[in-house]
C-alpha cells in the first residue's frame, strides 16, 4: 500500500525550486545560515529543528532532522528528551489558551 508521505521524497526536496531558482536560491541561503553555529551550537540549533518538526508534524522533516542530528552526534538520548520538552511545551500552551475560554465565559456571565 501507498502512503501520501515517501521517504524517497525527502530527496527531491530541492526540485520544490525548479520553477522559481531565485527565490529558491535565496531561501537555502537564508535556511542554511541559520543552522550555522552563532550564539547557539548548530547542535543545539538541530535540536530546536527537530522539536518544531514534530510540532509541525511533517514526517519530511522529522526524517532530515532526525538524521541530522544523529550525525551530529546527537543520540536517542538527546532527541528523546527534546521530545519531552516539546510535548511539555505544547500541553502548556492548550493549558494557556484555557484563559482564553475564561475570559468568554466570564463575558458572558457564566
Amino acid at each position: 500500500m501507498t502512503t501520501y508521505f515517501d521517504d524517497a521524497d525527502l530527496a527531491k526536496f530541492g526540485s520544490v525550486g525548479d520553477h522559481a531558482k531565485e527565490h529558491w536560491k535565496r531561501f537555502m541561503a537564508y535556511y542554511g545560515s541559520a543552522f550555522e553555529a552563532g550564539a547557539l551550537s548548530r547542535r543545539e540549533k538541530l535540536l530546536i529543528g527537530f522539536a518544531v518538526a514534530q510540532v509541525e508534524r511533517c514526517p519530511y522533516c522529522i526524517d532530515s532532522f532526525t538524521q541530522q542530528c544523529m550525525e551530529a552526534g546527537l543520540t536517542m538520548e538527546h532527541m528523546t528528551e527534546a521530545l519531552h520538552c516539546t510535548a511539555a511545551l505544547r500541553a502548556g500552551v492548550t493549558m494557556a489558551n484555557g484563559i482564553v475560554t475564561k475570559n468568554v465565559a466570564e463575558k458572558l456571565g457564566m
